[in-house]
């Protein structure tokens, strides 16, 4: 009888396993809800290449308005002459650098209707400018930099030969910092205006000077000698540059302002510029200048129509644009 039970009650359990639904891991695994792994917080990623090149570097810009406009660096006035006053700027270079989590000391030696003989000299000669007579360079309380990016536009005195030309202001910066790293940004007026030195850059650049040459990308883009791959916006001048006045229609906007920065970027760090962020060029809780609606409303006031804007928001003409920034950097610094 009690045999008869035992086995009964064996029975009972095993029909109790086998009636119990199995948890698989990966049902368990299935049951965390989604919001969970939503709520972690992670840093921005950057490389240990672009670490390594500019955090905790010091980066002068030298140039005109072909620098400013489109706010790379934020335009200060030609009064204020002290490099204490000029360095923290806080433009578009700045942000992609903080948006990719590096820290750079960025300093602003750019004043409107200079000329590098202007800046990098004793004696202003800029005539137009409350700062004509004045000494640069005597302003410089440190000048030693890790880089140096040089923006030329007229340069009366050029002889025919860019080194040479740039030769002064780079020995002044080697006394300082004999590793500083030199760039040169070519703006698109140097073709529009032909300037005799554009012929020059490839000379440049085999001199170790690295070519930052947004200007020649924008000027084929306009002259229908290259495409932006996967484009939604026909492209013309208005696309890049302003329409303020008949006198005013040649700085850059926003776009080209974000587009030159990145450019810089990517040539000292070495990244590629496709997928690289951008949508802190339009947030006017980091900086009043960076609104696309209200600089397309201000400053094209001559010829009203701009698709500039249109081309910032569509994700396929900006990975066009990024995908041109880098075969531009590999054609005039010696890449594929």
């Amino acid at each position: 009888m009690k045999r008869l039970l035992c086995v009964l009650l064996a029975l009972c359990l095993l029909s109790a396993c086998a009636a119990a639904p199995t948890v698989s891991p990966t049902t368990a695994a299935d049951s965390v809800p989604a919001a969970t792994e939503a709520t972690v917080i992670t840093e921005p990623t950057v490389s240990t290449q672009a670490k390594e090149a500019l955090e905790g570097k010091k980066l002068l810009f030298i140039g005109n308005s072909y620098t400013y406009w489109g706010s790379v660096v934020i335009n200060k006035s030609k009064d204020i002459l002290a490099q204490s006053q000029r360095s923290n700027d806080k433009g578009l270079f700045y942000q992609l650098c903080k948006e990719n989590g590096i820290d750079v000391s960025v300093t602003n030696w750019v004043f409107g209707n200079h000329d590098l003989t202007d800046i990098m000299s004793h004696e202003c000669q800029d005539s137009a400018s409350s700062c004509v007579g004045k000494d640069h360079m005597a302003y410089f309380d440190d000048p030693a930099f890790d880089y140096v990016a040089i923006q030329l536009y007229v340069e009366p005195e050029y002889e025919g030969d860019l080194v040479v030309h740039l030769q002064p202001t780079m020995d002044f910066f080697r006394a300082a910092n004999p590793d500083v790293k030199f760039l040169l940004l070519v703006p698109h007026m140097t073709y529009v205006k032909k300037y005799a030195w554009r012929d020059d850059i490839v000379a440049a650049a085999e001199a170790g000077i690295t070519v930052v040459n947004w200007g020649a990308m924008l000027d084929d883009i306009v002259n229908k000698q290259v495409e932006v791959p996967g484009a939604t916006q026909q492209y013309f001048m208005g696309s890049f540059v302003i329409s303020r006045s008949e006198k005013d229609g040649h700085h850059q906007n926003l776009l080209v302002g974000y587009l030159t920065a990145l450019m810089v970027y990517c040539a000292i760090t070495g990244e590629s510029a496709v997928g690289q962020p951008y949508a802190f060029a339009d947030d006017t809780s980091i900086h009043p200048n960076f609104d696309m609606e209200a600089f397309r409303e201000e400053y094209y006031t001559h010829e009203p129509y701009t698709n500039f804007v249109e081309i910032y928001r569509s994700e396929s003409d900006m990975l066009g644009l990024q995908q041109l920034i880098d075969r531009y950097l590999a054609q005039y610094n010696g890449g594929n």
